[in-house]
């Protein structure tokens, strides 16, 4: 990536004039929006910057291909760069973005999976993740197998020949991932609840492994909960607790399809669902066809990683950015939009009735920016004395 967000620091002599123009340019800023101001400036050191996203299913079910409404019929139309159009600026201004990948690359259709919906796009649709300035690619979620291991395979190729890296999976494959820059670095890890439960030994080496290779912060991956649920349940709490118990930093969460609340464990930030992103698998956005019931609400992560100049890791904020996974509400265009105004507090709103504390609030053009998290290390418990 070619620089970081933008560090905006307002000296304490600034006039009460000046201050009030800064917050008019920054509701002026709707037409372009910033979402790059962060409430904390690390005057030496290193600030790595992360963007993540919720469910992208850059596919469509088989029988659907050839209607004008699909997602791969739409992109066939429309080119690549189509879904992302509206994002790829802003993919462009961190280290490293990072998705749920849904749907498999895969140009069969045999190995099919004994389930209602599947999900599946040409292997060249890969080149819409290096198009949109994605790097990272989540697999361990409940479509990775739809096409069985053949269409998992076909997937990684795909994304391998892309540049685009993958971590995450059903069956321990590609399970972690480690990005590192100048010296520091930071490790992936993350499945969904049931492989998590089924497989804990095989995670908990994994963990492990990314500890021995030194990174400094370790992120994980929770896919699970109620599809359709603001509230987030059990099994995404019990694995989340796990994580941050076993030295993990900060949790993303995914799979609901809408957005849910927040946790704060220590010095560890738990968000549990950012929703949709660029969503193929339904042309339509409410939910089910029930009426009241619309996806079209959703979350970008922005999460800056601070170090100080020995590289040791200093704390995280996390700003929260409403999106939609469409930008129409008619119907959905499989065209992520950040959300401005009303429907951007609303969106707010719906991860507040999920959160015990009091987020802070959404600004226009800049996010909801949370408090900086510092960094405490783990006390370290005596060890038991041996007379």
């Amino acid at each position: 990536m070619t620089q970081k967000p933008g560090l905006v620091k307002i000296h304490p002599m600034i006039t009460r004039h000046f201050r009030h123009f800064f917050l008019f340019l920054l509701v002026a800023a709707l037409a372009f929006p910033l979402f790059q101001v962060s409430a904390t400036v690390v005057e030496e050191g290193e600030v790595i910057t992360l963007t993540f996203t919720g469910d992208c299913t850059l596919g469509s079910a088989d029988n659907l291909w050839e209607r004008d409404y699909s997602f791969v019929y739409t992109v066939r139309e429309k080119g690549f760069d189509y879904p992302f159009l509206h994002m790829r600026d802003f993919f462009s201004r961190d280290d490293l973005t990072i998705v749920n990948l849904e749907n498999v690359f895969y140009d069969k259709t045999n190995n099919k999976s004994k389930k209602n919906y599947l999900f599946r796009a040409p292997t060249e649709f890969a080149k819409i993740l290096s198009e949109g300035n994605v790097e990272l690619a989540f697999l361990g979620n409940n479509h990775m197998l739809d096409y069985g291991r053949a269409g998992m395979e076909s997937t990684m190729e795909a994304l391998a020949a892309e540049g685009i890296h993958y971590f995450g999976s059903n069956d321990a494959h590609a399970l972690t991932y480690i990005y590192e820059k100048n010296g520091i670095k930071i490790g992936f890890i993350g499945s969904v609840h049931s492989y998590f439960y089924r497989k804990k030994d095989v995670f908990a080496a994994s963990l492990e492994e990314l500890k021995q290779a030194g990174c400094q912060v370790i992120i994980g991956i929770v896919h699970d909960g109620t599809e359709y649920s603001h509230t987030r349940n059990k099994a995404q709490q019990s694995m989340a607790n796990w994580l941050v118990k076993n030295g993990v930093n900060l949790v993303i969460g995914h799979h609901p399809h809408v957005v849910q609340g927040l946790d704060q464990k220590g010095s560890s930030t738990v968000v549990f669902s950012l929703g949709n992103f660029s969503f193929g698998g339904n042309h339509r956005l409410d939910i089910l066809r029930r009426p009241g019931k619309r996806a079209d609400k959703a979350l970008i992560a922005r999460v800056e990683l601070s170090f100080d100049t020995s590289g040791q890791y200093l704390g995280h904020q996390v700003n929260l950015i409403p999106v939609s996974p469409s930008g129409v509400s008619e119907y959905n265009n499989y065209q992520p939009v950040f959300l401005q105004g009303e429907d951007a507090l609303k969106t707010m709103q719906l991860v507040q009735s999920d959160t015990d504390f009091e987020l802070e609030p959404f600004i226009e053009g800049v996010g909801a920016i949370q408090a900086f998290v510092p960094y405490e290390p783990p006390i370290e418990e005596p060890a038991e004395s041996t007379e």
